[in-house]
């Protein structure tokens, strides 16, 4: 069987990490040559065939696409079972065609190509006019005479391959489009603050107010005992000036066996050995009572 050399040009470049071509390839340093009559595998990602007269047709996840040429190589027709894809590319004058099970796509030129085709195991056909196509897709029945267009910026799904059962939808008829997760990160714990930088950002403390001791005691007096020197011990008080220290001295009589005179020389010759000054004034003040 002779070929002809126009089937024998590329029709495009495959670039996939999982995808398998059966069919007529050749291999190039950066990708997959494909010719016409070649069918593309898809793996668990798209494959993108990057057209030789401009543009590309992505193959989604899991679907299986045939390509073929006309004579000239300027038509491609394009035959799809189920799965998705999404077509992409100028086009002149001429027209591409898509063949599904039940329906066949005519997408004429001149303008841009971009649509996306869905096509489920049960028939039922999606097809997205997306927003830099600028021709209505005829779409007709294999086996009947009726058409159906979509125009620009209209999604269609024909349900069960049937032009009747034609509904409108706002669904993607193209390859799945990932959704990022979004992790919430909850901030990292603030490190616990050195003693030098806890030192740094701790308020200073208002020193506490001087605090001042009121003392009320009273002094008691008696007559048959010496008069100590009370100056040592008077002097360590700290006396409030703002507070009126009233000394309210308390007598007590002798012991009843106790002599008047020797008492009262005691008490004489101690008030006479008191320094002078205050405390020879209280001396004295003592002394005057129980004379």
């Amino acid at each position: 069987m002779t070929i002809s050399a126009a089937a024998q040009q590329p029709i495009g470049e495959l670039y996939a990490s999982d995808a398998s071509v059966k069919g007529s390839v050749i291999l190039a340093g950066s990708g997959t040559s494909v010719l016409s009559g070649s069918s593309i595998q898809a793996g668990a990602q798209a494959a993108t065939l990057k057209l030789e007269r401009g543009g590309s047709v992505l193959v989604c996840e899991g679907t299986k696409l045939s390509v073929n040429s006309s004579r000239t190589g300027r038509e491609l027709l394009f035959s799809l079972n189920s799965g998705n894809l999404e077509l992409n590319y100028p086009l002149g004058t001429e027209a591409d065609t898509l063949l599904t099970p039940d329906l066949r796509l005519v997408l004429p030129g001149p303008g841009t190509v971009h649509v996306a085709v869905r096509v489920t195991p049960q028939g039922d056909t999606c097809v997205q006019s997306l927003p830099w196509n600028v021709s209505a897709i005829t779409i007709s029945e294999s086996m009947g005479d009726a058409t159906y267009q979509v125009k620009p910026d209209e999604t269609v799904v024909f349900q069960g391959g049937h032009l009747n059962d034609a509904v409108h939808s706002r669904q993607n008829c193209g390859c799945a489009r990932s959704v990022p997760v979004q992790v919430a990160q909850a901030p990292p714990a603030p490190a616990p603050p050195t003693p030098a930088s806890a030192a740094a950002i701790e308020p200073a403390r208002p020193a506490p107010p001087d605090q001042h001791l009121a003392l009320e005691a009273p002094f008691i007096f008696h007559g048959n005992q010496p008069v100590d020197d009370l100056a040592p011990q008077i002097a360590l008080l700290r006396v409030e000036n703002r507070r009126l220290v009233q000394l309210e001295p308390m007598v007590l009589p002798p012991p009843p066996n106790a002599k008047k005179h020797p008492a009262k020389e005691t008490v004489t010759q101690e008030a006479k050995k008191a320094p002078h000054g205050f405390f020879a004034k209280l001396a004295t003040f003592f002394a005057s009572v129980f004379h």
